[in-house]
C-alpha cells in the first residue's frame, strides 16, 4: 500500500484537513493519526481501510498516472467524429487594439461568401444531426454581420438546426443587431468583455479613432440587450496586480444594471507572463491573499457566486459525488481531459476556411488543420492537439493532475511559464476550505 499522489493537506484548526482531487473525498484527521498513516507510513491502523476506500491510500502496484492517461485516450476513442458545436470567426479585423490581445499580429482576413458556401457544406456533411452550437469569435464578428446573416440563413435552408452564442466587444451591438440576433441568428448567449471604467476603459481598448467615448455606447448598447432579454455574460479581463480594479468594474456593473437576472458577471485573468502582467498561476507572495481567491470571497460575500463565476450558469448534467455544483463551481472537480480541442470533432474556422483545433490559434498558419473547402488534415498541428501526452514533465507528480490533465497546450506554446496550468493550482488549499465551509452549511 502506499499514498495515492493525487492527496492535498493542510493544517486546520483541529488537525489535518486532506482532499483527494482524483477521488473528491474530503477527510478531516488528527494531526498524529495523519503523520502516523501519511508520514511514519505505518498502515496498520483500522483507519487504513476507510482512507484506502477513500482514494487517499492506493495499491503498490497501481499506476496513477498511468489511469489517468487511460481516462484520456477512454474519451478521445469514444469522441464521435460528427461536430456538435463549432468557434466560427467571419473575420480576424477588430475596432479595438487591446494591448493584451493575443490575436496581435494575425488579425487579416475577412470571410467571403464563397468560403461561407463551403462552410455551410462543411457543416452540413460533419454535423451529428442534433442541435448545434456556433459561436460567433473574431477579432470582432459583429464587423462582419453580414457573413454572419448570409451563413444563419443558409443553415436555416439546409436545415441544420442551431443556436448561437457571440463573443464580442459590444461597440457595434446596438439595437438593430440586437433585432438580428434575436430573430435571425438564433442567439443564445452573448459575452462582452470590459477591462474598465470610463476613460480607463477606452485607453485599454484603444478603438479606432472614429469611436468616440465607446464606454458610455457599450454601457448602452447592454442596457438595450438586457432590456429586449438577451441573455448577455460580462467578462472582466483583469491584471492580477490590480484586483481592486476588478472590483470596481464588478460594482460599477451591479449599480449600472441593478442585478439584471440576464446578466452574469465572470472574472478571467489575462494570460500573459511579462512586467505587464504577472499570470495568475504564480503565487503572488506580495498579497497576503492571491488576487483571484480574494475575488472569489468578493462575490461569495455579496452572495453573486459559490466560486468561480464563469462557472456558475453551468447547466451541464450534475455529477455523481457533486450533486450540488460545489466541487465544479470551485474548479476542483476532476476532468477526463485538459482541453475541448483534444476531441477529435471540435474545431474553429478562421475567416478564410482554415480549420483550426483552437480558437486561440486562429490566424496562425502553422497550427491549421486543413480547409473548409479541401477537408480536416490529420496533420503535425491536428496531432498536436488531439493526443493525451502531459504538458510538462512536472504534471507527473503534481497533485492535480486529476482536475487539469495536463492543462492548456496552446498555452504552453504561446508563453514561456506555466500558463498551461489551471488557475485553481495556486488557490487550492483556499478552495478546498471554501468547499469544506459549503458542505458543512
Amino acid at each position: 500500500m502506499k499514498k495515492s499522489i493525487f492527496n492535498i493537506s493542510q493544517s486546520i484548526e483541529n488537525g489535518i484537513l486532506l482532499y483527494n482531487t482524483f477521488t473528491t473525498s474530503l477527510v478531516e484527521l488528527s494531526e498524529e493519526l495523519y503523520k502516523t498513516i501519511f508520514v511514519k507510513d505505518d498502515f496498520s491502523l483500522p483507519e487504513v481501510s476507510s482512507l484506502y476506500n477513500m482514494g487517499f491510500l492506493v495499491d503498490d502496484t497501481h499506476d496513477e498516472i498511468k489511469a489517468m492517461e487511460n481516462i484520456r485516450c477512454d474519451v478521445v476513442k469514444n469522441s464521435s467524429e460528427k461536430i456538435a458545436n463549432i468557434i466560427i470567426a467571419p473575420t480576424l479585423e477588430c475596432n479595438a487594439h487591446c494591448f493584451y490581445c493575443f490575436e496581435n499580429g494575425y488579425r487579416k482576413g475577412r470571410m467571403t461568401q464563397e468560403t461561407a458556401d463551403a462552410l455551410v457544406a462543411f457543416l452540413e456533411e460533419h454535423w451529428n444531426g442534433k442541435k448545434l452550437g456556433i459561436t460567433w469569435f473574431g477579432g470582432e464578428p459583429l464587423l462582419a454581420s453580414d457573413i454572419i446573416d448570409y451563413i444563419s440563413k443558409k443553415l436555416t435552408e439546409k436545415k441544420i438546426v442551431y443556436g448561437c452564442k457571440i463573443t464580442t466587444n459590444g461597440s457595434l451591438f446596438d439595437k438593430d443587431i440586437v433585432k438580428k440576433a434575436i430573430n435571425l441568428w438564433h442567439v443564445e448567449k452573448v459575452q462582452i468583455t470590459i477591462d474598465a471604467v470610463g476613460d480607463e476603459y477606452n485607453r485599454i481598448k484603444n478603438y479606432d479613432k472614429q469611436y468616440k467615448d465607446v464606454f458610455s455606447l457599450v454601457m448602452q448598447n447592454i442596457q438595450n440587450a438586457l432590456l429586449q432579454g438577451i441573455n448577455l455574460k460580462i467578462r472582466i479581463n483583469f491584471d492580477p496586480n490590480k484586483q481592486n480594479k476588478a472590483l470596481e468594474i464588478m460594482n460599477y456593473l451591479l449599480e449600472r444594471f441593478d442585478n439584471s437576472t440576464h446578466l452574469k458577471i465572470y472574472f478571467a485573468p489575462i494570460d500573459a507572463d511579462d512586467e505587464i502582467v504577472k499570470n495568475i498561476s504564480n503565487e503572488f507572495e506580495e498579497y497576503e491573499e492571491h488576487p483571484y481567491i480574494s475575488l472569489i470571497k468578493f462575490g461569495r460575500k455579496h452572495h453573486l457566486y459559490r466560486g468561480f463565476p464563469d462557472m456558475e450558469d453551468d447547466t451541464s448534467a450534475d455529477h455523481e459525488y457533486d450533486a450540488h455544483g460545489l466541487l465544479k463551481k470551485l474548479k476542483i472537480y476532476p476532468s477526463p481531459i485538459n482541453c475541448y480541442a483534444t476531441c477529435p470533432n471540435v474545431f474553429s474556422i478562421a475567416p478564410n476556411g482554415d480549420i483550426y483545433k483552437c480558437h486561440r490559434a486562429l490566424g496562425r498558419k502553422e497550427y491549421a488543420s486543413g480547409n473548409v473547402k479541401t477537408g480536416i488534415e490529420e496533420n503535425a498541428a491536428y496531432k498536436f492537439f488531439c493526443n493525451t501526452r502531459l504538458t510538462y514533465e512536472e504534471c507527473k507528480v503534481c497533485p492535480i493532475l486529476p482536475i487539469c490533465q495536463g492543462g492548456c497546450k496552446i498555452n504552453a506554446q504561446f508563453y514561456s511559464g506555466k500558463e498551461a496550468c489551471a488557475p485553481s493550482k495556486a488557490i487550492i488549499k483556499d478552495l478546498i476550505l471554501l468547499y469544506r465551509e459549503d458542505i458543512s452549511k
